[in-house]
C-alpha cells in the first residue's frame, strides 16, 4: 500500500515537472523558432497542459517512456507529433513542423534528466 502511494507521488511530481518544462520549452521555442507563436500567456499554459496530457496518454498506452529506446528516437517522434498536434486542440497556438522538431529536440534533452524510475 505504501509503495503505491510513493509511486503515485512520483508520477504526480513527474507530471508537474513535465508541465513546467513544457511551459519553458514552448515559451523559449516561440522566441527562436520560425512560424511558432501563441496569442497569449494563458494560451501557452493551456498548450503546455495539453502537451502533458497527450504525452501521458501516449506513454500510458504505448509504454514509450519505459525503456531507453522509447526515451530516444521513438520518444522524439512522439514528442514532435504531440507538439504539432496541440495546435489543432488549442485555439491561438500555431506551430510549423520545423518548429515542432526544434521543440521536441529541446524537450527530449530536458526529459532525459527527469527521473522516471518506478
Amino acid at each position: 500500500m505504501e509503495n503505491t502511494k510513493d509511486l503515485n507521488l512520483l508520477r504526480m511530481k513527474q507530471l508537474i515537472i513535465r508541465y513546467i518544462t513544457s511551459i519553458a520549452i514552448l515559451g523559449t521555442t516561440a522566441l527562436f523558432a520560425p512560424n511558432f507563436n501563441f496569442e497569449s500567456f494563458p494560451t501557452l499554459l493551456l498548450a503546455a497542459f495539453t502537451m502533458v496530457v497527450l504525452d501521458y496518454l501516449v506513454a500510458t498506452v504505448t509504454g514509450i517512456h519505459d525503456n531507453p529506446t522509447g526515451r530516444g528516437i521513438v520518444g522524439f517522434v512522439a514528442a514532435t507529433v504531440i507538439i504539432y498536434m496541440t495546435q489543432f486542440i488549442v485555439s491561438g497556438y500555431y506551430i510549423s513542423i520545423l518548429s515542432s522538431i526544434i521543440a521536441a529536440l529541446i524537450y527530449g534533452v530536458i526529459d532525459y534528466f527527469i527521473p522516471n524510475e518506478d
